[in-house]
């Protein structure tokens, strides 16, 4: 009698049991977070529109934007306050300037419009305080010359943020 072994389906096992093991310590995550496993909440306060620019709903669009993301890609129970993270800022800078200048005839105009959202952060984490920080993030994105800055769409202010909530993730939990 011979015993016949399944190459692949032994490396699948093998595979998911790995993974499982991996997983289950918390040190990392497939989404790059290197979470502490005493780290079980996070708190978002309201990212307030100190700028004066911008659509009336952009602290709501920002403080969203965070929250959602942290709830995607962490475990981390989202708290109002008192999280053993803690994440609070303010939206210091909402600007829609010309860029890529041309020149038509004796005229110079905008070949693009750039929208520039600059949020100051400051993050706290209680368990382990060297990694505090109080620093702004920066993100830009180009517009079509014909596009106004009251044409812009909820989505596209959407957009513009996640990328920058994914810079401050990366800062925050991903040790990048």
């Amino acid at each position: 009698m011979t015993l016949k072994i399944n190459l692949p389906a032994l490396r699948s096992y093998i595979g998911i049991l790995l993974l499982a093991a991996c997983s289950g310590c918390g040190l990392y995550s497939f989404t790059g977070t290197t979470i502490s496993p005493d780290i079980k909440s996070i708190s978002i306060q309201n990212f307030e529109n100190s700028s004066g620019e911008g659509p009336a709903n952009l602290t709501q669009i920002v403080t969203n934007s965070f929250t959602d993301y942290y709830r995607r890609n962490t475990n981390l129970a989202v708290m109002q306050s008192e999280g053993d993270l803690q994440l609070e800022g303010q939206i210091v800078s909402f600007t829609y300037t010309p860029a890529a200048i041309q020149r038509e005839g004796q005229q110079d105009i905008a070949g693009l419009n750039r929208l520039t959202l600059t949020v100051q952060v400051r993050f706290t984490n209680t368990k382990q305080p060297e990694k505090d920080f109080d620093r702004a993030f920066t993100i830009s994105q180009d517009f079509p010359q014909t596009l106004d800055i009251t044409q812009l769409s909820n989505v596209q202010i959407e957009q513009l943020t996640e990328r920058l909530v994914t810079d401050v993730f990366n800062k925050t939990v991903a040790d990048w």
